[in-house]
């Protein structure tokens, strides 16, 4: 019998549609998702009821945006990445190994090796709504709908959270209300140019380098062309053996993994697991055309402070981090990213 992936895949449909399901299969589903929070920190989830129209729709625009002139998209840039506003940042705009620290579920990493890491070779555009600057036409409509979509399933996640964790329904809703942290990020990796030092295994590093999430959770649209095999170019997460794990992509799914404050919010019973975007090797298809990758991040509203929750500390298990400030967090991990 083979055995289980390590990245498990969970239905979460009994939190999607509590109507059409019992206290039993909530059950169960909470129960699994505690396994995997606490193993490796990743899922991918079905049965969440995002129609796939909202997601193509999202796809098209953001394919029909970065295809422009690079002067057409600087329009749109309203300073660093991780601006209150979002808004477009080039390749090289962002190093993101260089946030690793000891949050992160493998004890953090040597700074003075970090510290100098690549540029790394993606362009974005972080959809947020009110900015300044009004989206381009092309995803403005997709971008709002597959946005609120995700707000939704946010929800139905953080009530299997509580779930999972022993806590009551809306224990986290007053973390995010009235306005939760969350960013809409189209990420778009160019193809690596022939003749070029290609990123990955037998060339110059990873597409998008090794590092923890920030924050809560964060729901992934995977590019469905990744090849899901380790080496090939795709979506890596670090497992506790210390051996990188390729998740294949799943259709109709969603990746899900926990952030930063996840683990301190759970005194490190979850883990905010290490991940990378592996380099496609040289020459190989993958290298040769573009890739979109779509994290939607979300976390706390900024004054939120986040501590050890109740059901993860006692006796013999004390709390193993300070409590922070949910947005100080996120800018002191914002402002070392950035190149």
């Amino acid at each position: 019998m083979a055995s289980a992936p390590p990245v498990p895949l969970i239905d979460v449909s009994p939190f999607v549609s509590e109507a059409e399901h019992g206290d039993g299969a909530r059950a169960a589903v909470a129960a699994e998702w505690d396994r995997a929070m606490s193993e490796v920190g990743f899922a991918v989830i079905v049965g969440h009821g995002v129609a796939p129209a909202t997601v193509e729709a999202l796809r098209a625009g953001a394919r029909a945006f970065f295809g422009q002139a690079a002067e057409d998209k600087r329009r749109y840039r309203l300073g660093p990445y991780g601006h209150p506003h979002g808004g477009y940042s080039a390749v090289g705009a962002e190093a993101v190994s260089r946030t690793r620290d000891a949050h992160g579920a493998d004890g953090g990493a040597d700074a003075a090796a970090l510290r100098d890491a690549a540029p790394d070779p993606v362009e974005s555009f972080v959809y947020q709504p009110g900015s300044p600057v009004p989206p381009p036409e092309a995803l403005r409509g997709p971008a709002e709908a597959y946005r609120a979509e995700l707000l939704r399933v946010l929800g139905c996640l953080h009530h299997l959270t509580a779930a999972a964790l022993g806590l009551p329904r809306d224990y986290f809703g007053p973390f995010y209300r009235p306005a939760p942290s969350v960013h809409l990020r189209l990420a778009w990796y160019p193809p690596l140019a022939a003749g070029a030092p290609d990123a990955g295994a037998g060339g110059g590093g990873p597409r998008y380098g090794e590092h923890t999430d920030y924050t809560g959770y964060t729901l992934l649209l995977q590019d469905d062309a990744d090849a899901g095999e380790a080496g090939a170019g795709g979506l890596e997460v670090l497992l506790r053996t210390g051996e990188w794990h390729a998740v294949a992509p799943t259709p109709g799914a969603l990746v899900v993994n926990a952030g930063d404050l996840l683990e301190v919010w759970t005194n490190g019973r979850w883990r905010s697991t290490v991940h990378r975007v592996a380099g496609p090797p040289p020459g190989s298809p993958a290298a040769r055309r573009p890739r979109l990758s779509v994290p939607f991040f979300t976390g706390p509203h900024d004054d939120a402070v986040i501590s050890a929750i109740p059901t993860c500390v006692g006796e013999g298990r004390p709390s193993r981090y300070p409590p922070v400030r949910a947005g100080d967090h996120l800018l002191r991990k914002l402002g070392v990213s950035n190149v």
